[in-house]
């Protein structure tokens, strides 16, 4: 037999009345059927509704001399509840609509965060499973924080430390590959591609539809590729055992289709396309292949623990591996590395400030904050409920006082006014899912994600929802209910009654709270549209909006004098068009990340004055075609023009002052050294220029002449008539490079799409703000319509002494108007604080000033006095004739 917890049975017991202790067995009975079927889930559910149900009784019983006409009496309650609304029609709309929206957008934002929080919880072993972070110490000075690793360390780990069952490591492929099905010879370029370990899908549990997880990535020459990308490929045919021919660089040749995986869960920081052995990119690749494993840090590493060892643990075993097997040449550095374990579940919402080359997460903080505002919302709502309930106490004082004088005892008027709270909820809770169900492909919208309402398929959240909305729905009920109840008969039968006039404090602190969470909704959006509006204005440096980018070939001969041949015919064709200026074949553009990051000293200096520097590889004509202004020195020599690599770099700014070389004019001539090896004479100085986000700070950057590698081709164009200069360019590239597909982008937008993620949190910001706002308004507007109904009489005194209907709209709206400036005057250190605290984010920003308080407010007053304007120019231009006549 299945007991039902004990704090539901004593809520039962609690409220369920000494008449009707029978129902005690029901629901028991009731609850041991649900379980067996259900589960003790949904069963607990059903069992705490059941309880709601008897809670009305509760009120209209005394608990000694228990009433046999509980029943017919709240039946009795609902009608009158309805007749109500019925008879009140306006306010009924305005409460219902406001709640109905309130618990709307609050299901919208609890299914948006339900969604975050499910990251990477679809794996099996998804708690056992952590990231190795890692922070780097130069000087005693932390340098960074990422999970970027060698490669050595996971192998060494896995080796030395017995917590590790197993090790996976990651590297992401930046650059496209051309790939290729023999069978049908249609080219594509593909540019998600990973190198992972053979015990990858051992670890990580993505559904396999075709292959062994075992042997998948067994093989240096085997592939695995997602269904989306079979199906691009192979069609319908099963591409299990078929060859795919890549082409690329180093990577090319054939590969054997040995796994095909379903379409990836959207709530994985995961996402790629096509997954390489790692043990391919390790033996073959000549940069991992001749070093040793030190050189270079672009590996992600994870590791799959038993559920007794400790993380903390295990991270300290790494610091000694770190400091066994590599601590002669971090000494030599004066570096050191320390090592950190982080949950697969919190790579999502917790590495904003981790360079993460994945770039699919998301910040806690915003997740914090939408969780807030969905507070602010239903606070909004249940606010307007009760003072619309009691503003109203004149209209339902007769119907009291007229229940009192007949023997209706408080506790039986508490419980109607409460059934009347309830009945108010329960229509706007239909209403909301409603509002939340046709919203939600606008929501779809503003995130990029495919969202469904998963949410209502979990029995916690109806246990979270029901309690909110009874809890809710009891606070903003009680109130009034004990204003109303608390009237004497004798005074609410005279004519003169006024109870309006009481609780008056209460109703403006509800007003001044509800404006004082405007004030700092509205601030929040302001701030979020000029900081985004500020990094997409700002000058950069360049001039991107001229600059057309096409990804390089990738069915090609790699070899240096057939690449830089290639690239000199495809640039002789392509700018013989009148409209294209210049052409430029680089490793990676603004907007796409720098090729790699190194440590950089002057030549002759010690290894521990060595600084982060990042590295990309540019042809002779960078300068020219980025139009990039130099402080000194000059673009590369035209001598250098066909050189592979003749040892000469341009640096920026940031450059010259961390490598410690002079000015500008000093730094020419002098050499440095990247940790690759190779020796650099810097011939130019140009001055500083966004080549990432305005989230970033400057970093220090150098840019070596190599000019056949050309992963991007960057051509400066006149944007006059455009689809004529991409069909020309397109010509010349089928010409040059056939068998490629074309594709281009423009610099700019792609530059932008890096700020997507803070247009989406814009974009839900203040949505969600406008509607929050909304729910404030509609209860403005109905008790401003109120209160202008209850002043008939004075305005039309007024009226006939030569009032203006300026004057009586000023006397119907000051009060709110006073109220809003003091709510503007308490949000101050909070919108200065809290604006200060989100803009540390972001390397350029703006600066918070009275604009963030003064905006807001105005246009706060603005919606306001639109609100109100209407019911205070109806009373004031109403005829004082029939006002004088009311009683």
């Amino acid at each position: 037999m299945k007991t039902a917890p004990k704090i539901l049975l004593w809520l039962l017991d609690r409220f369920c009345p000494p008449s009707r202790q029978d129902l005690k067995g029901d629901f028991l009975e009731l609850y041991e059927y649900r379980a067996k079927e259900w589960g003790r889930g949904r069963a607990s559910v059903s069992f705490f509704w059941d309880t709601l149900t008897v809670l009305p009784l509760w009120f209209l019983v005394k608990k000694k001399q228990p009433s046999r006409s509980s029943i017919p009496m709240f039946s009795h309650y609902v009608k009158i509840a309805f007749r109500n609304l019925s008879r009140c029609k306006a306010y009924s709309i305005i409460n219902i609509l406001g709640l109905a929206v309130g618990l709307g957008v609050c299901l919208l934002i609890y299914q948006y965060i339900s969604f975050e929080l499910s990251y990477d919880q679809f794996h099996s072993r998804s708690n056992r499973i952590y990231r190795l972070v890692e922070t780097d110490l130069k000087n005693g000075v932390r340098q960074g924080r990422d999970i970027s690793t060698v490669h050595e360390l996971g192998k060494f780990g896995k080796e030395n430390i017995p917590e590790i069952e197993e090790v996976v490591r990651i590297n992401l492929w930046r650059y496209e590959l051309g790939i290729f099905n023999p069978e049908n010879d249609i080219p594509y370029q593909e540019d998600n591609v990973w190198f992972v370990d053979d015990s990858f899908l051992n670890v990580f549990d993505f559904p396999l539809l075709s292959g062994s997880r075992e042997s998948a990535l067994s093989e240096k020459r085997n592939i695995v590729l997602t269904e989306q990308m079979a199906s691009k490929i192979f069609g319908e045919k099963d591409p299990i055992g078929k060859t795919l021919h890549i082409s690329g660089g180093w990577p090319g040749g054939d590969y054997i289709v040995t796994g095909v995986l379903q379409k990836l869960p959207v709530n994985s920081h995961m996402q790629f396309d096509f997954l390489l052995p790692m043990k391919l990119l390790l033996s073959e690749e000549p940069s991992y292949k001749n070093n040793d494993g030190m050189g270079w840090r672009n590996f992600s590493t994870y590791v799959l623990l038993p559920e007794t060892a400790s993380p903390n643990v295990v991270s300290d075993k790494f610091d000694l591996i770190a400091d066994q097997y590599f601590g002669k040449e971090l000494a030599a550095s004066n570096e050191k590395w320390t090592f950190d374990l982080q949950p697969l579940k919190e790579i999502h919402l917790y590495s904003d400030n981790l360079q993460d080359p994945s770039g699919n997460n998301e910040d806690i903080a915003n997740i914090k904050l939408f969780s807030v505002i969905a507070v602010f919302v239903m606070l909004m709502a249940w606010a307007n409920y009760i003072n619309l309930s009691t503003s109203r106490s004149l209209h339902r004082a007769k119907e009291v006082g007229v229940r009192k004088a007949i023997g209706a005892r408080k506790r039986q008027l508490i419980g109607q006014f409460l059934v009347e709270s309830f009945l108010i909820n329960g229509l706007a809770v239909i209403l909301a899912f409603g509002i939340a169900l046709l919203s939600l492909p606008v929501l779809n919208q503003m995130v990029g994600k495919t969202l469904a309402f998963t949410i209502m398929q979990s029995s916690g959240f109806w246990l979270q929802f029901v309690i909110v909305v009874v809890v809710g729905s009891l606070l903003s009920g009680l109130y009034p209910a004990f204003v109303l109840s608390s009237f004497k008969p004798v005074s609410m039968l005279k004519s003169s009654f006024r109870g309006f006039s009481q609780g008056l404090v209460v109703r403006k602190g509800i007003i001044l709270f509800q404006f004082f969470l405007s004030i700092l909704l509205i601030s929040g959006t302001w701030l979020v549209y000029r900081q985004v509006k500020y990094m997409r204005d700002q000058d950069l440096g360049i001039d991107m909006e001229k600059i057309l980018v096409v990804y390089g070939p990738r069915f090609q001969t790699f070899e240096f004098d057939a690449m830089l041949s290639n690239f000199s015919a495809f640039q002789q064709k392509v700018v013989q068009h009148h409209s294209v200026e210049s052409i430029s074949g680089t490793g990676s553009v603004p907007g796409k990340g720098n090729m790699w990051t190194g440590d950089v000293w002057r030549l002759g200096e010690l290894l521990d004055d060595g600084k982060l520097v990042s590295i990309d590889q540019v042809d002779g004509y960078f300068t020219k075609t980025f139009d990039l202004n130099f402080l000194s020195g000059e673009p590369f020599r035209e001598d250098l023009m066909k050189a592979s690599y003749a040892g000469v770099a341009i640096v920026n700014e940031e450059a010259v002052k961390q490598l410690g070389l002079g000015s500008p004019q000093n730094a020419l001539h002098q050499k440095v050294v990247v940790s690759a090896g190779d020796t650099l004479e810097v011939v130019g100085v140009v001055k500083n220029f966004h080549w990432h986000s305005l989230k970033e700070a400057q970093i220090p950057s150098i840019y070596m002449l190599n000019n056949a590698y050309g992963a991007y081709y960057s051509i400066r164009v006149s944007l006059s008539d455009m689809p004529q200069t991409i069909d020309y360019i397109k010509t010349a590239y089928d010409e040059v490079y056939p068998g490629n597909e074309f594709n281009y982008f423009f610099l700019d937008d792609a530059f932008n799409r890096q700020y997507q993620a803070d247009l989406q949190f814009g974009n839900l910001f203040t949505a969600f703000s406008v509607l929050a706002i909304f729910i404030s308004c509609l209860g403005l507007f109905a008790l401003v319509s109120f209160s202008a109904s209850l002043k008939t009489k004075e305005i039309g005194i007024r009226k006939v002494l030569g009032a203006s209907v300026g004057q009586l709209m000023t006397l119907l709206s000051k009060e709110y108007l006073v109220l809003l400036l003091v709510a503007s005057a308490l949000a101050i250190p909070l919108v200065i604080w809290g604006g200060q605290q989100w803009l540390e984010n972001y390397a350029f920003r703006v600066e918070m000033g009275v604009e963030f308080i003064v905006v807001p407010a105005f246009l706060l007053l603005v919606v306001s006095v639109l609100t109100v304007s209407h019911s205070t120019w109806k009373a004031a231009r109403g005829n004082p004739v029939e006002s004088l006549k009311t009683e």
